[in-house]
């Protein structure tokens, strides 16, 4: 069977969606702050983020601000919600501030851990960012904002390193919230969602509309997650859906069958004994008191840490765990964390994924590396591995895996190690980021046999000069297929008038290994290119799989040409197109469609294609709009679907959303530029990606996710 690499997708200058920003003014937190999901390597996701000495992060006034400011400070001697909000009359909660705030205003809270639900009963105006209410910490002060309280009970040991308590009698009050009886699903979806901001709804079963089911009292042994959650010092313990998965798994919990006990596996086997526990149990952080406008919730939160809600929002970190199934498609995907990010609207993938050894689980990629305080653009990375699919990962000490940072991929059949980075010029190697594109490049292949503790010398691809590659993988009959994207300025519309300007072009090349397997010698195969009738910049991020009947399959990123006059223009949509002889010559690309006909509208966006060992399907993965559209947004919902073998065409009940937005972001946000990498044992694909685009500074959450993602047998 052919093995695959998928590509993380590199960032170009073609879009100002893609532009790095200064945050200033902006979160006092580090421009970029990472932390590992490994318990032992975290540096404070649900703690203290370390804080940057940059300049240009240290919070500024909204000097533009027309309002007035409203001071909280729960340790002031004078605290009181009676007071008048003054610097020397300060509120005791946000929530009374938040009462008395109006557009315009800002709310200036003082350091603290505040366990509240904030109402938020106004907010600003549309396309007037300046009246946007902000929340903000007074600058140099740690500010938590938690939906969780400390959890003191008396712990029961039920049987060898498994204890249980009972959760507080208050959420049983009539009328109390209560998460732990709430199934563990994503926050149902406002009519007109979809419609309003152009996202495909698929209609998936239990109805998307409806509110979250309720899961405890549950028969078991199968207990549904809930929306509860425990922490210990800071780390959040894996929630699981069977007693004996609690038993097998340390620093887990399960919330009993009749709803009112948590059984927990603490790491060691003993209850904690100064470790601090609390629990979730509050639904929001910031809760508005309407229903926002489809284009979002118009305030802003800086240098605020609000967490640990049942349903979080948008200005809060996520939860943990969210579980989204669909009994239509038979898909299921679990969302946990994976690594933090402090810097609005950027990435944390750096390099593509892969395993080290046929036989061992281990797997390297690199991130970005937010720790130290680097200037917005000019983060470092670090190299991480991981022995269990990246639920938890580890960075490595300087070595033969971490110099340079580069891209990684994993023959299986033969057991040999690839890497490719970039070289300058002068001989000096681009160590920010391995997919990351940059002028005057040289593409820079070396091989190891020894899962690289040594490599071969490097040897200089003739690929061209401006190309980004893309998918690298292997074919069924022994050879290499590397998708690479070809600028050929020239064939652009606009060539001659803009000195920058771009028109894509996709080349495959095909490898064959040496004898002695010193290194792989490559053939020019054949290429994809459409006329700019079908598209403004050509294709490119072209994404391979290779199908059963042993064609190769892949999709494309095509611009949107709008009708004029003169043109009848091209809709928004994704490009296919079909290779027979493995790569030496291509179909003529066309539209993505579903079964009918009908286009797969998409916007100017990334995608994927892959063949599932699982069940020898194949899949894509984009983002699916309900209409046609113009430019790279919006992204709202990204959708994963299965791909009809003989025609290439959309299984329109297979299409499942992966991720969207919530309600209450902003329109311009979304999800996109994705890395991902099949578990060789659970054969779920793994998928890793973080929010996107958006306003600076207002308290979203940009930190990476996990999403694994479980197919149909």
């Amino acid at each position: 069977m052919a093995s695959s690499s998928f590509g993380t997708a590199p960032r170009v200058s073609r879009s100002p969606t893609r532009s790095k920003r200064c945050s200033c003014p902006g979160p006092r937190w580090s421009t970029w702050s990472l932390v590992s999901a490994t318990r032992s390597a975290r540096l404070g996701f649900y703690g203290h983020v370390r804080r940057s000495e940059d300049p240009c992060m240290t919070f500024v006034p909204n000097t533009w601000s027309f309002g007035r400011d409203w001071h909280v400070a729960q340790r002031h001697p004078e605290a009181s919600d009676e007071n008048p909000g003054t610097a020397a009359q300060p509120f005791e909660t946000i929530s009374a501030a938040a009462r008395v705030a109006h557009p315009y205003d800002r709310v200036l809270i003082d350091e603290g851990i505040y366990r509240e639900q904030v109402p938020v009963v106004r907010h600003g105006k549309r396309g007037v960012a300046a009246s946007w209410i902000v929340f903000a910490a007074v600058p140099g002060k740690e500010v938590y904002l938690r939906g969780s309280d400390p959890f003191e009970p008396e712990w029961e040991e039920i049987e060898p390193g498994m204890h249980q308590a009972d959760l507080p009698a208050t959420l049983f009050d009539p009328g109390a919230y209560n998460p732990y009886a709430i199934a563990c699903a994503p926050a149902p979806c406002p009519v007109n969602y979809e419609f309003d901001r152009a996202g495909y709804d698929p209609g998936a079963p239990p109805d998307r509309f409806e509110p979250r089911p309720i899961v405890r009292p549950a028969p078991g042994p199968n207990l549904p997650e809930t929306l509860g959650q425990v922490y210990v010092d800071d780390d959040a313990l894996d929630q699981v859906d069977t007693l004996d998965r609690v038993r097998a798994s340390p620093g887990s919990f399960l919330v009993s069958a009749d709803g009112r006990r948590v059984i927990c596996h603490f790491a060691g086997g003993v209850v904690p004994g100064n470790a601090s526990v609390e629990i979730t149990v509050r639904e929001r952080c910031f809760k508005p008191q309407f229903t926002p406008h489809w284009s979002g919730l118009m305030i802003r939160t800086v240098g605020i840490v609000a967490d640990r809600a049942a349903d979080p929002g948008a200005f809060s970190r996520c939860r943990p765990l969210t579980v989204r199934r669909n009994p239509r498609s038979g898909i299921s995907i679990r969302k946990t964390f994976y690594a933090h990010c402090g810097m609005p609207g950027s990435y944390v993938s750096a390099a593509t994924m892969s395993y080290l050894r046929p036989e061992e689980p281990t797997m390297i990629t690199s991130i970005l590396d937010g720790t130290r305080p680097d200037p917005p653009g000019t983060q470092s990375t670090i190299t991480i591995t991981s022995e269990d699919g990246f639920r938890t990962w580890r960075p490595l000490d300087a070595g033969s895996l971490t110099d340079p940072v580069a891209n990684y991929f994993l023959d299986e059949q033969n057991g040999m190690l690839l890497r490719h980075y970039r070289r300058r010029g002068d001989g000096t190697i681009y160590n920010d980021k391995a997919v990351e594109q940059h002028d005057a490049q040289e593409l820079v292949l070396q091989v190891s046999a020894d899962a690289g503790r040594t490599w071969g010398p490097a040897e200089k691809l003739g690929f061209g000069d401006d190309i980004i590659c893309f998918t690298l993988m292997k074919l069924r009959d022994g050879r290499l297929l590397w998708m690479i994207v070809e600028n050929h300025p020239e064939l652009s519309p606009v060539a001659g008038a803009k000195p920058d300007a771009i028109y894509f072009v996709c080349r495959a090349w095909l490898g064959t290994w040496r004898s002695d397997r010193s290194g792989v010698d490559w053939e020019r195969g054949g290429s994809i290119q459409i006329p700019q009738e079908m598209g403004t910049q050509g294709v490119d991020e072209p994404q391979v799989c290779q199908l059963p009947d042993g064609r190769l399959f892949v999709i494309l990123r095509q611009a949107v040409v709008l009708p004029a006059q003169d043109r009848p223009g091209y809709p928004s949509v994704k490009l296919i197109s079909v290779s027979q002889d493995h790569g030496q010559s291509w179909s003529d690309p066309e539209p993505l469609t579903f079964e009918d006909g009908s286009y797969a509208y998409s916007s100017t966006s990334f995608s994927s294609a892959f063949r599932s060992s699982r069940n020898d399907r194949v899949y894509v993965v984009l983002n699916i709009l309900n209409g046609p559209n113009e430019g790279c947004l919006p992204r709202n919902v990204l959708h994963i679907a299965e791909i009809d073998q003989q025609t290439c065409r959309v299984r329109r009940d297979t299409v499942t959303v992966v991720e969207e937005v919530h309600e209450e972001h902003t329109h311009d946000v979304g999800y996109s530029n994705w890395s991902m990498i099949e578990d060789r044992d659970t054969k779920r694909l793994l998928l890793f990606m973080n929010l996107e685009n958006g306003p600076v500074g207002d308290g979203y959450d940009w930190c990476a996710y996990r999403y694994e993602i479980e197919l149909p047998g």
